[in-house]
């Protein structure tokens, strides 16, 4: 599913045409079939499966907080002039209108989004935090900084469809 809104927000940047042929590039160039988390897609990297891999940072950061020895680094892709920056997943909360405890319900989102708990993303889940008063930890933040691809989230929601079929068409599953 992460691939799949990469996919979207690319369809969003590049257009369908361009995305298909990134795409069939990356299945032209798989080592291994896409591997089912994140998890064995950097055990393969550190292995000498496959050379790069596409993961959440957030698991490369538990993996080498863990071991250390690891040979795997991030990359962040599309950095150079011009390049619309690395994909970043977004997550949201919300109330429904027919909630029993909006209030509790909005307090519950209001404490996520606090000092206190993206310090705990932050620093137990390796996450980049999305307070922006909150620093990273200290091993993500080695990594330096990066330029965001900063795509309205809506679009990225309408082109999941799209993007599904297209990945289908182009063979990666």
């Amino acid at each position: 599913v992460y691939n799949q809104s990469l996919v979207a927000t690319m369809i969003s940047t590049l257009g369908a045409e361009r995305t298909e042929e990134v795409v069939q590039g990356w299945v032209a160039n798989l080592a291994a079939p896409p591997f089912a988390n994140d998890t064995a897609v950097i055990e393969a990297i550190d292995a000498g499966r496959c050379a790069v891999g596409i993961v959440n940072s957030y698991y490369l950061g538990r993996a080498l907080r863990d071991n250390p020895e690891l040979s795997v680094a991030p990359f962040w892709p599309n950095q150079g002039d011009g390049g619309r920056g690395a994909h970043v997943n977004v997550s949201g909360a919300g109330v429904t209108a027919h909630a029993d405890n909006a209030q509790g319900a909005q307090a519950f989102i209001e404490w996520l989004s606090s000092g206190e708990a993206q310090g705990l993303y932050a620093n137990e889940n390796m996450e980049f935090p999305a307070n922006p008063r909150i620093d990273a930890a200290p091993l993500v933040e080695g990594w330096g900084e990066y330029r965001q691809d900063l795509i309205n989230v809506s679009e990225a929601g309408r082109l999941q469809a799209e993007a599904v079929k297209l990945m289908d068409r182009a063979g990666y599953r």
